[in-house]
């Protein structure tokens, strides 16, 4: 089975790492990556974000967040929010933003960067055998 990844971080070249190590460990994965948060909601509304088996969101990226990126697709009537399974994934320490993050339903865990092979397949069992997410 073919998977779908979309990956949303301001940074290209953490988008490139991260690329990498979904491909080294899945071959065949389909990745699309934004660094705008705006931009990935614009590919959302288009129906084929819809279709994405596994969303990595960073939190903190310029003109619109993670929680503000998590907010507008909430509120599109036109996206199935609930087939969606998104992780944070990002670089902040900060105790507010996991908390913040443990609000969303939507959410299916909260990851540190960067992704690497070993929090890559654990992540891959969460979001197939998801029963919670708790902070």
């Amino acid at each position: 089975m073919r998977m779908k990844y979309i990956l949303i971080d301001d940074d290209p070249i953490i988008n490139l790492v991260h690329k990498k190590v979904i491909m080294k460990t899945d071959l065949e994965a389909e990745v699309a990556d934004f660094i705008s948060g705006r931009k990935a909601l614009d590919y959302f509304q288009s129906k084929q974000g819809q279709l994405a088996d596994i969303v990595l969101l960073d939190i903190n990226m310029p003109e619109m967040n993670g929680f503000e990126f998590l907010d507008a697709l909430l509120k599109n009537k036109n996206i199935d929010c609930n087939k969606l399974k998104i992780f944070i994934l990002t670089s902040s320490l900060n105790v507010k933003d996991k908390e913040q993050a443990g609000k969303y339903p939507i959410l299916k865990g909260y990851l540190e960067k960067p992704l690497n092979i070993l929090n890559f397949k654990e992540l891959i069992q969460q979001g197939f055998n998801f029963q919670g997410y708790t902070v």
